[in-house]
């Protein structure tokens, strides 16, 4: 139970949503239902239509937490990519808004940091019924979207065992049956131009097609002063096409095929907090280096950079193939697919002017899949209730990684060598000084001891070695059977198993190492060389799903759900020494009570839950002073409320959008956490009780939009209001890491023509230019200054769609 304050904070998130259930209440909504109107014309809301549950259903009648947003809001709000509609959605929170490769997603306050490429996704991400199970995907191909659906809580029953904390269900246009055609150009300041266009139709009675581009061309605002280029600059280019093929009535099928180019400098970190002696040291390579985070300004030596493209081809066969026996409407699906990701990475480790080390990363990922499924209903089960909708299936997953990486010594390494800096983290203690001894012998001969250390050390650097295959299978079978008209209960399971096997090794190379002196790099990282090889481990998991759902009426009902998941363990990906290379599974078990309704002739969707969700063997990265280590945490667990809504008021040009998170995430138990790196190197804590990294307080979005005709075309204006807790954004809950609460505000105004088919639109994002961090890190070489990414400044944007 919670104490306190906590307890107070617990019991007025219910008093709330009872007080909202009295009212209506719901946990999947569409933050972007649009007007329509019935043959009287009465303004209503539009059903929204998801397939959360492997078949296509209203989101009122899903017994889970999800919000749906469509891909018109998307493209209404200036969005790219994933990162820029989570703000609207309770509970969910992107690491980074402006990172091509390193997407962490938490939902309810937990996800897992990319870091460490061993991690799988603790949310998962599923395209055009695709999963793709590394978190780089979350940035390719987000263009010509018709709907996102995120699902909250554990999802291992349909989606699998990697999505413990949750699904993004993103689901892409397809060929229609007229022929069609939009357009979408964008042009923002600070400079950024971004245009997506998509065009298909059926050809013939049974041949569609459809294609569909964006291009993405950024300028960036984080100011490297020392190279004179923006470090934060992205280019994107990528296609999709869909072919259709109805051979029959009851029979299609889809070719899909996306490739996708990215291009970045790299990394957009910026330094903070530098205490006095590390000023000292690096302003001999930049006099104007400064520790400032909010002022998108950083100062690297090294060029990084970033390439990164992907290639998915997917086949998906529907056959329709209807009554069989006491069976009605059976449909059988199957889903084939194949993927490969590849990224090319280099970037300044130390994010300063002086040369002390790179870091290079070349990754290759290959994934093939296959889900055969079958979906149906009938009038009972075995005589019993009215009426039941079931789905059955099998789904096979093989997947290769690969990964090298390289961390080289720079020139001015010997020169660190002579700081406070470099004594402290050799001695494990953040507090000694050599009294300014180190700093005067290196001011007075910095350039003279760089040159000379670097024509000795020549190359010298550590490298790391990563190969993992993973094979697994699975079965699953769901089905929703209704006792009475107003009684529901859909158990649900599914069983996996699976077998990863992988050769880890690290090695340190040097031109010292033939005079049998240490490299380096290798003893500044604690490292030792090791070659594993063949390392194995299986693992089986059985996900069961049980809800209940009763309908007060035809337009509301109650649910009450428990779910379980599970994240299998693996093998350390970038371990420096050989030992502990495994980690453990993470299990989850959630229960979330919520209600579903409609109200006031359907003028109104409101929309709440309350959950709880424990966590066990939490997956965590430990910074140990010098790089990320892995281990389990022993368990955690989460608690909260979440609600949304969408209202026509009774003033008709008004209609008004919402969302409200309350998030309480704790460690139950971790015992031996690491401390901040001002504590010591290596030395730990105990977190056991206290707050879990990047889990907002609240979260809350609010939208009045106003609709009116003018001079005969349609004036459509928009406000969103954005808040996000306080939390912490590095996982030893370091104090210079916390983040108090925040609020933004974006607004936007469009004018077009009535049926919607353009529209010129003109906006912005970050209006009140809050100055924020999304993320704070340590820095590997100077202990007690920190790396920070900052969240976009405020950005003005004008577009121009067409439909036709």
């Amino acid at each position: 139970m919670l104490m306190g304050s906590n307890a107070r904070w617990w019991a007025a998130g219910i008093v709330a949503c009872v007080a909202q259930a009295v009212i209506a209440a719901d946990t999947s909504s569409d933050t972007t239902s649009v007007q329509s109107t019935d043959s009287s014309n009465r303004r209503m809301l539009e059903e929204v239509v998801v397939s959360a549950q492997k078949v296509n259903q209203s989101s009122q009648d899903v017994p889970i937490s999800l919000t749906a947003v469509s891909g018109d809001f998307m493209r209404e709000v200036g969005a790219t990519g994933l990162q820029d509609i989570a703000p609207y959605i309770p509970n969910v929170r992107f690491s980074s808004d402006t990172d091509p490769a390193l997407a962490q997603i938490n939902i309810r306050g937990f996800g897992s940091n990319p870091l460490n490429s061993a991690f799988d996704s603790s949310v998962g991400f599923v395209q055009d019924e695709i999963f793709f199970n590394r978190p780089s995907y979350y940035n390719e191909a987000m263009f010509d979207i018709a709907r996102v659906e995120v699902l909250r809580g554990p999802q291992g029953t349909l989606f699998g065992k990697n999505t413990i904390a949750g699904v993004f269900n993103v689901t892409t246009k397809g060929p229609t049956e007229e022929l069609s055609a939009d357009l979408r150009m964008n042009k923002t300041d600070p400079e950024e131009v971004s245009l997506e266009a998509g065009i298909g139709g059926m050809v013939t009675d049974w041949f569609g097609v459809r294609i569909a581009a964006q291009d993405i061309s950024r300028d960036g605002q984080l100011h490297n002063q020392f190279l004179n280029r923006q470090d934060d600059k992205h280019e994107q280019n990528a296609q999709r096409l869909k072919l259709l093929f109805l051979p029959s009535e009851n029979v299609s099928f889809e070719l899909m095929g996306v490739t996708s180019e990215t291009s970045a400098n790299y990394w957009g970190l910026q330094l903070m907090n530098l205490d006095e002696g590390s000023s000292d040291f690096l302003k001999n390579y930049d006099p104007n280096i400064e520790g400032d985070p909010y002022n998108f300004t950083s100062s690297y030596d090294q060029d990084g950079f970033l390439d990164k493209t992907s290639d998915t081809l997917g086949l998906k066969t529907d056959w329709d193939i209807g009554p069989v026996g006491a069976l009605d409407n059976l449909n059988m699906v199957l889903v084939l697919a194949d993927t490969a990701l590849t990224i090319d990475s280099l970037v300044d480790l130390d994010t300063s002017p002086a040369n002390l080390a790179v870091l290079e990363v070349v990754s290759d990922y290959e994934q093939q899949s296959a889900e055969l499924r079958f979906t149906g209903t009938a009038d009972s089960l075995f005589g019993l209730g009215s009426g039941v909708e079931f789905v059955v299936g099998a789904y096979v997953f093989d997947s290769r990684f690969s990964q090298a990486t390289k961390i080289t010594t720079g020139d001015d390494f010997g020169a660190y060598l002579l700081t406070d800096d470099a004594l402290q983290l050799v001695s494990g203690q953040t507090n000694v000084s050599s009294g300014g001894l180190l700093g005067g012998l290196n001011l007075a001969g910095i350039g003279l001891i760089s040159n000379l250390t670097g024509a000795l050390i020549g190359e010298d650097f550590f490298r790391l070695d990563y190969l993992l295959n993973v094979d697994a299978q699975a079965i699953f079978a769901q089905m929703s059977w209704a006792l009475t008209d107003q009684f529901i209960i859909t158990p649900g399971i599914r069983y996996s198993r699976e077998q990863k096997v992988a050769d880890a090794s690290g090695e340190g190379v040097c031109r010292t190492a033939a005079l049998g002196t240490p490299c380096i790099m290798e003893s500044a990282l604690s490292a030792e060389d090791y070659d594993e090889r063949g390392l194995s481990r299986k693992e089986s998991d059985v996900s069961p799903k049980l809800a209940f759902q009763y309908y007060l009426n035809r337009d509301t009902n109650v649910f009450l759900t428990y779910a379980r998941g599970y994240k299998s363990g693996g093998f350390n990906a970038s371990s420096f020494g050989g030992e502990d290379l495994s980690f453990e599974p993470e299990e989850a078990a959630t229960i979330e009570a919520g209600f579903k309704g409609e109200f006031f002739e359907n003028t109104l969707r409101l929309n709440a839950a309350v959950y709880q969700t424990e966590f066990d063997n939490l997956q965590v990265l430990a910074f140990n002073g010098a790089f990320f280590d892995v281990t389990n945490a022993a368990s955690a667990i989460s608690r909260g409320l979440e609600m949304d809504f969408m209202w026509l008021t009774p003033f008709e040009p008004l209609s008004i959008a919402g969302s409200l998170g309350l998030l309480d995430a704790k460690y139950d138990s971790y015992p031996n956490a690491p401390a901040p790196i001002t504590q010591g190197v290596n030395a730990k804590q105990d977190l056991s009780g206290k707050r879990i990294a990047f889990a907002p307080e609240q979260s809350a979005s609010i939208t009045p939009t106003l609709t009116l005709p003018l001079f005969g075309l349609a004036m459509r204006a928009s406000v969103d209001y954005l808040y996000q807790g306080n939390q912490y954004t590095d996982g030893d809950l370091d104090p210079n890491s916390y983040l108090k609460g925040f609020s933004q505000v974006s607004a936007r105004i469009s004018l077009g023509s009535t049926d919607q088919r353009w529209a010129v639109s003109l906006g912005g994002s970050n209006l009140t230019e809050e100055k924020v961090l999304n993320q704070v890190l340590d820095t590997v070489f100077f202990p007690g200054s920190y790396n920070a990414r900052q969240k976009s400044g405020r950005k003005i944007f004008a577009s121009l769609s067409f439909a036709w």
